[in-house]
């Protein structure tokens, strides 16, 4: 299995860029899409052509058309965009025109594999279908249904792409970490779904992608079901579940989940947590490279550690498309804490 990180260049109008571009990119992030947009911003009178063929088609896996009502006015739309540039496109690389508002899908794009985006303020499933496109995975009728958010615990961490490996997991009777509320085979689940969100830097996970390790740790398939569905319902991971289907076939691991796998199998991880945020106030820390050098830990460790601060209001920060995290500032809440 081709575990590449995959890209994607976002066309978009600039008029779309802050409202609906950046928070759809960094969702995208999230399923392990690594996402070029800054520079494929459509101004008034701006042609992209020459530009997709010079070095578009060679530096990216698909094309993103954000389709709203700027956009369909442009004319890279209205004017350049013709069958054959569509073909053309198609051999190099995946063509996923996104639809916004109220926008009407061009003739010529008609026949893609367009992706409408109904409520701007909840497109999960959405996200689901696009990614797998991305990927060039079986495109399945659109989600049946996301279950349940994980829950807005002060435990939590959004994890964001990052590097790190981590040791295979042992087997069922014999797993180091203890978590309350779950069984051993539940724990050994989140404990390999996690190993892996962590060593491919992505949250994103194919129950494929696992079931080899799991399998080998003595669970079966029934199993494995069954410890993912106990998971979802305590918001360890959060499920998506295909049509037709009866198991869960993706999911993300959750911020909750992360957490409790963080505090079972990395040791000292509370007392690293609490170094790493008194080095932020009192340090002049200001990035996660900076942690990482600092600490000697993963990327991937710093970039969650983060956002469980962030969660936590510990710390305010923000992100660049080029996975620089930047701490802007330990809150107030975060000095009280650090005093105890």
């Amino acid at each position: 299995m081709d575990q590449r990180q995959p890209t994607a260049i976002i066309c978009h109008a600039s008029e779309d860029k802050q409202s609906f571009v950046l928070p759809f990119s960094y969702k995208l992030a999230e399923y392990g899409i690594k996402v070029l947009v800054d520079e494929w911003e459509l101004q008034s009178n701006d042609s992209l052509i020459e530009r997709i063929f010079t070095e578009g088609v060679k530096n990216a896996d698909a094309f993103l058309i954000i389709l709203s009502n700027f956009s369909v006015n442009k004319p890279w739309v209205t004017e350049e965009l013709r069958a054959g540039l569509v073909k053309r496109i198609g051999i190099h690389s995946k063509l996923v025109p996104v639809l916004i508002e109220d926008a009407v899908v061009p003739d010529v794009l008609a026949a893609s594999e367009w992706v409408k985006i109904r409520d701007l303020d909840n497109y999960d499933r959405e996200m689901l279908q696009i990614a797998r496109a991305i990927r060039n995975e079986p495109v399945q009728p659109i989600v049946k249904e996301v279950v349940k958010e994980a829950p807005r615990s002060t435990q939590g961490a959004i994890s964001t792409p990052g590097v790190g490996a981590v040791a295979p997991a042992p087997s069922p009777s014999v797993i180091p970490g203890s978590i309350p509320g779950l069984t051993q085979n539940e724990i050994l689940v989140l404990k390999v779904s996690n190993d892996y969100a962590v060593e491919k830097s992505r949250t994103f996970i194919n129950t494929s992608d696992v079931r080899r390790v799991l399998e080998t740790n003595g669970l079966t398939l029934q199993q494995i079901d069954k410890a993912l569905e106990i998971l979802d319902e305590k918001g360890l991971i959060k499920a998506a579940r295909i049509l037709g289907s009866a198991s869960i076939e993706i999911y993300n691991v959750t911020p909750f989940g992360f957490e409790a796998y963080a505090r079972a199998f990395i040791p000292g991880y509370d007392d690293l947590a609490f170094k790493m945020l008194s080095a932020l106030a009192n340090e002049g820390l200001e990035t996660n490279d900076d942690l990482v050098t600092r600490f000697n830990v993963p990327m991937s460790v710093a970039n969650f550690t983060l956002d469980v601060f962030e969660t936590k209001n510990l710390i305010k920060k923000g992100k660049s498309l080029g996975g620089a995290v930047l701490v802007k500032n330990v809150t107030e809440a975060g000095k009280k804490f650090l005093q105890g």
